[in-house]
């Protein structure tokens, strides 16, 4: 535990580097034990998350926050401690007003005094968060400023010195980090003791950084605690379905399943899970034929077999003529045939252009001419061609005889009907009224197949579908062929739909296969493979049922197995180490040998104890405060808890006393359990330390006080005095000196002195009332400093009020008292009662207060009463 530069490593700072290679939820907790001083069931809670956080190697908005060396207490050398000088400039700390300066004596005692409630927790909740305090405290803002709540964390001014340099003034602001500097101030208190009474009435002895592995180790039990109970918990969660199988266990699906592991293949467990619709069509035969006879299964696979090959025959021939090639070559021979014809059409109207009417040459007239022909050439005239050219003849359509002008015209018509352009028309026509005969006469209807396609959708339905597209979409492309042929424009297709055709081949083939396997299965080998087949496939369709609860049960296998990896992380061996480690080099026999001296000092002989270790458990060993006479006595049954705490006490100035600097030492109320009978102990303790470093102490008794200033001035410390108290603008109001109480004769006649002066100004302004007030006031304390000054100066301190002592080595000092001092005490207090008014006086009376000058003299008859008493007290040794 040596630094590199010499200087020996805190507890803390051992653990520090320990820490480095734990887990980080281990670092963030330590951290927390550290600032915080304890864990509760939310930072457990958080551990859990945090630890699965660490295995899992991701994040979330609850992040580790690993400690570091920023967040230890300061450790400096003895050349640079820490001195504090003030507190001001503080803003949201509980009720605490505004705009005050709390001091401290740099190099002696500084005695803050206050009653419960007047703010004096305020400021030490400061000096908690901003120093070293074992437990740390929550500083919370004022709960009537609405505005400050929201603004800004608490803060302060500190002002302070390293090693009796310069002054340092920081802008303190509370944040779960310690101060780099000021935390080498420590803070005592009564929860800031390493002592702490167990369940079993045993007085535990933790000194400070001893106390983090046992703390770690114990959020690790609890961490573990929480595991095991949700590992437990899923171990029982186990879905009925697994206790009971369905499955085979000699099928692939039923091994795997038997066999599940928090490793199990999901992937090969989704697909076995996924049937095609050929392995459900052959599962469903299967099924069902291996119920039956053979021979009987057998042709009906056969028939099925046929109906598909009914079907395939049907879709092939409608694949064939619906193909883009074959419905192109309809559609350009029909455009082909309106082409020529208008080109034949065009002869005829130059042929014609000189004829009456219209439309001689299209196709109304041509049906017309050619009929007139047949039954000219074939009834009227058979021996003579057409037109006849006797003269006798008569016109086959008007039955009048054919003049020459109409033999002509008649013969004009014929030559153009004969000539090339017109046959040619007349034959394409012919041709493409044949080719869309034969496509439109071939029937591409669902209905005639629609036994087929129910018996396909049995065995395959998306192949029924698919067949059931392609036909329709084949019928709209024949529909667009034909509605295309009566428009001008190009041809547009629709896309055909997936042709079925090799889908229904291996269908046919797969039925026709399956019949053989039928027809062998009379034999019991075959037979054999096919009912293996149906287990392999049944198992299947099982598991595609319950594949969300498999799938279920691999994520509960995951969990227990994730849970198993980080109980690895609660494990208490390298803490239990550290620990040891640890105590091996703090607790040694020179400190518990200083610890005896401490409690010497505090308790003398009255509380007779010794440290011994008592075993161990993880994280760190464990030490105990014992009775020297009865080592198994129960000392948290025996000691008092005034004991306990001068126990814990010496166990804080242990700890200190090992420290390498000498830093300022804060008692926040010391001696709030304390009877007399351990107070002045303390308090001799306390100024005793003076010796090392700077004393502060935040106290509510008196009598403390009383002993703390005593015992001080007989060591010749210097003491500063700081009243905390509570008035308008809030708590925490500070003022110089103690309160009037506790203020010493010689300080009071200071204050009395004041007052005259101030009294005067009235007096000199005539305010008669105000200046009435003013006396009566200055007259009463001046009655309560005389009855003081018999107290400290006329008895010496011998007899004290409130205290459990006589000092009888001052009884001499008693002797110098004279007729004449007791005189002059009678005469100025019997005139303070007669001033003051201490019961209703008469009416009538109204005496005049007594002028400045009477006051002045008054207050000096007693100052002189005093310095002559204390220089006749100092002649006696």
């Amino acid at each position: 535990m040596e630094k590199s530069t010499g200087q020996q490593k805190t507890v803390l700072e051992s653990i520090l580097e320990w820490s480095l290679q734990r887990p980080e939820w281990q670092r963030d907790a330590l951290r927390r034990i550290i600032i915080k001083g304890f864990l509760d069931k939310n930072d457990y809670a958080e551990f859990v998350e945090l630890c699965k956080q660490g295995r899992l190697g991701v994040e979330t908005e609850l992040k580790a926050i690993p400690l570091d060396k920023t967040q230890l207490p300061a450790n400096p050398g003895i050349g640079e401690s820490i001195s504090l000088l003030a507190i001001n400039d503080i803003v949201g700390v509980n009720n605490l007003a505004p705009l005050q300066t709390l001091s401290f004596e740099e190099k002696g005692l500084t005695i803050n005094y206050g009653d419960n409630g007047a703010g004096k927790s305020g400021y030490g909740r400061i000096l908690k968060r901003a120093c070293r305090a074992r437990h740390s405290v929550k500083i919370n803002p004022n709960i009537y400023d609405t505005e400050l709540n929201t603004i800004r964390p608490a803060s302060a001014t500190i002002t302070f010195k390293i090693g009796g340099g310069e002054k340092i003034t920081e802008m303190w602001e509370d944040t779960s980090n310690p101060h780099p500097l000021l935390s080498a101030v420590s803070v005592f208190d009564s929860d800031c003791a390493s002592v702490h009474i167990n369940e079993k009435n045993e007085v535990a002895f933790r000194p400070f950084g001893l106390d983090v592995p046992g703390e770690l180790a114990s959020a690790c039990q609890q961490v573990k605690d929480t595991l095991v109970l949700e590992q437990k918990q899923l171990k029982n969660s186990q879905h009925p379905i697994f206790s009971k199988p369905t499955w085979k266990e000699k099928t692939i699906v039923g091994q795997i399943i038997s066999s599940l592991n928090y490793d199990t293949d999901v992937q090969e467990l989704s697909i076995l899970a996924t049937l095609s619709e050929d392995e459900l069509a052959r599962l469903n035969r299967l099924r069902e034929d291996l119920s039956k006879n053979p021979a009987k299964a057998a042709a009906e696979q056969k028939l099925k077999a046929d109906n598909i090959k009914g079907l395939l025959n049907a879709v092939t021939l409608i694949a064939q003529n619906t193909t883009d090639e074959a419905l192109t070559q309809v559609f350009n021979l029909v455009r082909d045939a309106q082409s020529k014809r208008k080109a034949a059409q065009l002869a005829a109207d130059v042929a014609f252009s000189s004829v009456p009417l219209s439309g001689v040459g299209g196709d109304v007239w041509q049906s017309l001419w050619n009929s007139a022909r047949r039954y000219s050439t074939e009834i009227a005239y058979p021996d003579q061609s057409y037109p006849p050219s006797q003269k006798d003849a008569l016109c086959v359509l008007c039955q009048q005889p054919l003049e020459d002008g109409a033999i002509k015209r008649m013969v004009l018509f014929d030559e153009v009907i004969k000539k090339d352009t017109e046959r040619q028309a007349q034959e394409s026509e012919n041709t493409s009224k044949e080719t869309l005969r034969d496509l439109t006469s071939q029937s591409i209807a669902l209905q005639p197949l629609k036994p087929y396609c129910q018996e396909l959708a049995i065995q395959n339905h998306e192949l029924a579908k698919q067949t059931r597209r392609f036909i329709a979409s084949a019928r709209l492309r024949r529909h667009v062929l034909i509605k295309a042929m009566d428009n001008t424009g190009e041809l547009q297709l629709p896309i055909i739909a997936d042709n079925p055709i090799s889908k229904l081949e291996q269908l046919e083939k797969t039925v026709r296969n399956y019949t053989l396997e039928l027809e062998k299965s009379s034999v019991g080998e075959e037979r054999k493979k096919l009912e293996a087949d149906f287990a392999e496939l049944a198992d299947r369709e099982k598991l595609s049922n319950i594949l969300p609860t498999v799938l279920e049960e691999v994520e509960r296998l995951k969990t227990i197995h994730f849970i198993e990896q980080c109980l690895v992380d609660t494990k208490t061996n390298a803490i239990t180490k550290i620990g040891n480690d640890i105590a091996d080099t703090v607790i040694t026999p020179k400190l518990r040998d200083r610890f005896q001296e401490e409690i010497v000092k505090l308790a003398a002989e009255k509380v007779r104890v010794e440290i011994v270790r008592s075993g161990g458990k993880s994280g760190s060993p464990q030490y105990q405060i014992r009775l020297f006479a009865k080592p198994d006595a129960k000392v948290g049954f025996i000691l008092s808890e005034g004991e306990q705490t001068c126990v814990a006490l010496a166990t804080f100035l242990t700890e200190l006393a090992t420290a390498t600097h000498r830093s300022t030492l804060v008692f926040d109320d010391p001696v709030s359990s304390l009877d007399h009978r351990w107070r002045k102990q303390v308090a001799k303790r306390l100024v005793d330390e003076l010796e090392n470093r700077q004393i502060i102490v935040f106290t509510h008794d008196l009598v403390f006080v009383n002993d703390l200033i005593d015992l001080a001035k007989g060591q010749n410390r210097i003491v500063r005095f700081n009243t905390i108290s509570r008035g308008l603008q809030g708590a925490g109001i500070v003022s110089d000196g103690l309160p009037w109480i506790a203020k010493s004769v010689g300080d009071r006649i200071d204050q009395l002195e004041k007052n005259a002066r101030d009294a005067k100004k009235f007096y000199d302004n005539n305010q008669d009332e105000e200046y009435r007030q003013k006396v009566s006031n200055i007259y009463n304390k001046l009655r309560a400093s005389w009855e003081r000054a018999i107290e400290d100066i006329a008895f010496f301190r011998v007899i004290q009020r409130h205290r459990d002592y006589v000092n009888t080595k001052d009884l001499k000092k008693v002797s110098v008292l004279s007729d004449t001092d007791c005189d002059a005490f009678h005469a100025g207090f019997k005139k303070c009662c007669d001033i003051v008014d201490a019961h209703d006086p008469s009416s009538a009376r109204n005496a005049e207060a007594p002028p400045p000058n009477e006051i002045f003299q008054d207050i000096k008859i007693l100052k002189d009463w005093v310095i002559s008493l204390r220089s006749r007290q100092k002649q006696i040794n």
